[in-house]
């Protein structure tokens, strides 16, 4: 009976014993055959991360934390672990930490650089080392939410203090202006469109003018343009221009009689002063002509001087040279 007893006890004592070996083996990450290799990462901070923790690559598990350290300058900390061998990572590499549960476990995961665009991570000085950064555990953010919160207690005691009473009446006041001269905006937006619109078909009709005026003008240029490349006109300027060629030839012939011609050019403008003044008279009802127009008993005076200057006039068609002195050539 006491050698079963011992038996069992022994064979307790060798159970515990291969349990303790195995879950030390488990916890440091035992591969149980399987290829690894290893792989270094630097972080500025490893929050609660520790040894044995796995590593995921899209949420699989592929290896174990194997070590904590830190760098000897004191500025990084270098976590150590192992991945199976075989494992495809992703362009440019990064390892984050986070928690895994809600009972304090963590876990190291690979991710691609891109998928944390505002992330600073530390730079390694070696080319097989990745960059790591630690996210905030719950802790943290509970920290940051109690700051949070103490910011907003006090903002909500300063918006307390701004908007008493005193500022609700004048805000209201405010708002009641604003709406009195909302509407006065929408009069006289009104006021101004109604004038728009009639300035606006003022301005269709006298658009409409200017477009009727600009066809008849064109139809106008269109008949012109067609006159003036007819024949006829273009044998007329020829004539006009051979006519002021003559017109040209005259005047200078013509320059060596100008005395003479402004002398009778002077004749003329007397007579014609002597006229115009003959016919004030008339006008006036003076002199013989005047009276004439008025007196009917003069006709027969008048008769007789039309017959003398009618004999006078035939004189001078028989005799010009004795009256007009004029020499062209």
């Amino acid at each position: 009976m006491n050698r079963t007893r011992e038996a069992l006890v022994g064979l307790v004592i060798v159970v515990a014993a291969v349990v303790t070996a195995v879950g030390v083996l488990w916890l440091q990450g035992a591969t149980w055959g399987r290829p690894q290799v290893e792989m270094e990462a630097v972080f500025d901070e490893v929050g609660l991360v520790r040894s044995g923790n796995a590593v995921k690559l899209r949420g699989v598990q592929v290896g174990r934390v194997r070590e904590i350290t830190v760098d000897p300058a004191g500025d990084l900390v270098r976590v150590r672990f192992r991945i199976d061998e075989g494992v495809t990572l992703p362009d440019q590499p990064v390892v984050v930490l986070s928690p895994e549960s809600l009972f304090g476990d963590w876990q190291a995961e690979i991710h691609p650089r891109t998928r944390f665009p505002r992330v600073r991570f530390p730079e390694p000085r070696e080319a097989d080392v990745l960059p790591g950064h630690a996210l905030p555990d719950i802790s943290q953010l509970t920290a940051a939410a109690d700051e949070i919160s103490e910011t907003m207690l006090v903002l909500t005691e300063r918006v307390g203090i701004a908007f008493s009473e005193d500022t609700a009446e004048n805000i209201a006041s405010l708002i009641d202006n604003i709406e009195d001269v909302t509407t006065q905006l929408a009069t006289l937006v009104e006021q101004q469109a109604a004038s728009f619109t009639e300035v606006t078909d003022d301005l269709r009709q006298a658009t409409q003018g200017i477009g009727s005026a600009a066809n008849q003008a064109r139809v106008t240029l269109e008949r012109v343009d067609g006159l003036l490349a007819r024949d006829e006109v273009e044998s007329t300027l020829q004539d006009l221009a051979g006519l002021t060629a003559n017109l040209r030839g005259l005047s200078a012939e013509m320059d060596g009689t100008n005395r003479e011609f402004r002398e009778l050019a002077a004749q003329v403008e007397s007579t014609f002063a002597k006229v115009e003044g003959m016919l004030e008279v008339v006008e006036a009802g003076d002199g013989s002509l005047g009276r004439l127009l008025h007196d009917p008993g003069m006709a027969e005076e008048m008769e007789g001087a039309v017959t003398e200057l009618q004999l006078l006039l035939a004189d001078i068609r028989e005799n010009p040279r004795r009256y007009v002195r004029l020499s062209i050539f």
